[in-house]
C-alpha cells in the first residue's frame, strides 16, 4: 500500500533513535497535507470527525481513533467540517524493530474503536514525552521506547488476539444473529427481536439457526439473547451507579420485576444480591455465554 522500505534491523525490542509530540487544534473545514510522511507518528483523534486518506486509500476516524503513519505515507487530514478538531501526536524514528513484529506494510493504519488500553498507553506516552524536556534531541533511551513498543504492540495485536480466532471458530451465521443481538442492545433495546429477525441477519432458516445455536451456545437463539441480556446486567450492577429498574431497561425488560425474576432463575442470585457481593470483592456469578459477545455498557 505505501512506499515504506523499512531501513530499521530486527532486534529484541523497539529501539527508538527519536521521540517528540504535542495536541493541536484545527477549525471547521481545514486540512494538512498532501505531504510524505518523513518518519513514524501516531495520531489519537480527540475531538471531531476526520477523514484520513493515505496512499489513495481513505478511512473515516471518529473521536477516540488511533491513525499509525509509516515513513513514506502520501496522506492528507481533512479535519471536522462541522466542529473543531483536536488531536493528540507523537512523531518517532525507528533504529531497530522487535524481531517478533510482522512486517510494517502488513500493520493495520487505523483503529476507530480501539481497546481503552490503547487511549491510556497513548496517554502515558505523551506524559514521558513531556516530562522529559531534552526529548527529542537526544535518543529516549529504553525507558522511552518501552511504552511507544507497548503501545504498538497493543495496536497489532487488537483485532488479531485469542478473542477473534475464539469467535472465529463459531458458525458465520451465529456471528450474524449474535452482532445483530449486540447492536440492538447497544442502540435500542427496548426494540422487540424476533426469532425471524435473527434468521434473515444470518441468511438462514429459522430451523437451521436453532441448531447451530444448540451447537454453539447450548441454547435457542432467543433464549442466547435472553441470557445475553443477563449477562450485560451483571456488568452495570459491578461497574454502573444505575438503579436495578434502569439496569431492566436498559437491559431490555420492560418491567423490572420481571427482570428480577429472569435473572435470578437464569444466575441464581438476585440482582441485589448480586451487586451486594460484587462491591463486598467477591467475583460476579458464573457467565452464563462466552464473555466476549457481552454488549457495550452504554447508557
Amino acid at each position: 500500500m505505501d512506499s515504506y522500505s523499512s531501513p530499521a534491523s530486527r532486534a529484541e525490542h523497539l529501539e527508538l533513535s527519536f521521540l517528540y509530540g504535542g495536541f493541536v487544534q484545527y477549525r471547521p473545514g481545514e486540512t494538512l497535507g498532501p505531504r510524505v510522511l518523513p518518519d513514524w507518528e501516531m495520531v489519537l483523534i480527540i475531538e471531531g470527525r476526520v477523514v484520513y486518506s493515505a496512499d489513495g486509500r481513505e478511512y473515516v476516524a471518529p473521536p477516540g481513533s488511533l491513525i499509525l503513519a509509516r515513513p513514506g505515507f502520501s496522506e492528507t487530514y481533512r479535519w471536522d467540517p462541522v466542529g473543531e478538531t483536536h488531536h493528540a501526536y507523537f512523531h518517532f524514528g525507528v533504529e531497530h524493530l522487535p524481531a517478533d513484529w510482522p512486517a510494517p506494510q502488513e500493520w493495520p493504519v487505523i483503529r476507530t474503536r480501539p481497546d481503552p488500553v490503547l487511549a491510556a498507553l497513548f496517554r502515558h506516552v505523551m506524559q514521558r514525552i513531556h516530562a522529559h524536556h531534552r526529548w527529542p534531541a537526544e535518543p529516549p533511551g529504553r525507558a522511552g521506547s518501552r511504552p511507544v513498543e507497548a503501545l504498538i504492540d497493543a495496536f497489532l495485536e487488537e483485532g488479531c488476539t485469542d478473542r477473534q480466532a475464539f469467535e472465529s471458530t463459531r458458525p458465520e451465521p451465529v456471528g450474524h444473529a449474535v452482532a445483530l443481538m449486540r447492536s440492538t442492545l447497544d442502540e435500542d433495546p427496548r426494540r422487540q427481536l424476533r426469532l425471524i429477525d435473527l434468521a434473515r441477519a444470518a441468511g438462514v432458516t429459522q430451523k437451521h439457526l436453532c441448531r447451530l445455536f444448540q451447537t454453539t451456545f447450548g441454547h435457542s437463539p432467543m433464549r442466547t439473547y435472553r441470557l445475553l441480556k443477563l449477562q450485560l446486567a451483571v456488568a452495570l450492577l459491578s461497574r454502573s451507579n444505575l438503579t436495578v429498574k434502569q439496569i431492566a431497561h436498559r437491559c431490555g425488560f420492560e418491567c423490572p420485576f420481571y427482570f428480577s425474576r429472569c435473572f435470578s432463575k437464569e444466575i441464581g442470585q438476585s440482582p441485589t444480591d448480586v451487586r451486594k457481593r460484587m462491591r463486598r470483592g467477591q467475583p460476579p456469578p458464573s457467565s452464563p455465554l462466552p464473555v466476549d459477545i457481552t454488549p457495550r455498557m452504554f447508557w
